[in-house]
């Protein structure tokens, strides 16, 4: 969804910057290739595995060295968007290794507050992915503590020299 809203909004300004289009790109083929309907109409049934977590942990971790490398040249101030797709990845990332780990070595065998935090976790920062990329605006304050974070430290350390 988000992508389309950015190749549409592209195509309408063509001088317009496409990072947001591509990191949005990115981010559609990421969970394209790790959509579980893809993987059964090949004949692999993955949601069998117990390793679909780090599967999918190892897919947002190659994605967002993806989304790195293309939105390198871009800030924070000019790519908001970026910010918040970094803090949605390690956020999944986090949690589909939690998932692993609990499901691998865990002694639950019904469901227990991780996977409440999961499944809650995960959809709340795909949404807020969606919204950054569609709206490229610091709409949660993250690129305003991203910016002060910045700032304090680079005075902290300039304190100390």
């Amino acid at each position: 969804m988000a992508f389309l809203y950015n190749l549409v909004q592209k195509s309408a300004s063509p001088g317009s910057d496409s990072t947001a289009m591509w990191v949005a790109f990115t981010i559609f083929l990421s969970y394209l290739v790790g959509d579980p309907l893809l993987h059964q109409s090949i004949g692999y049934d993955i949601l069998n595995s117990t390793t679909i977590y780090a599967i999918w942990a190892a897919y947002d971790v190659v994605t967002l060295l993806f989304i790195a490398f293309i939105s390198a040249k871009k800030t924070v101030e000019n790519l908001p968007a970026k910010i918040y797709i970094i803090i949605g990845f390690s956020v999944n990332i986090f949690l589909f290794l939690g998932m692993y780990v609990d499901l691998q070595y865990g002694k639950y065998i019904g469901a227990w507050w991780f996977w409440h935090i999961y499944s809650i976790g995960v959809n709340l920062s795909d949404i807020m992915m969606i919204i950054a990329l569609v709206l490229n605006k610091d709409f949660l304050g993250f690129a305003k503590c991203f910016k002060w974070i910045l700032k304090n430290k680079t005075l902290s350390q300039s304190r100390c020299i």
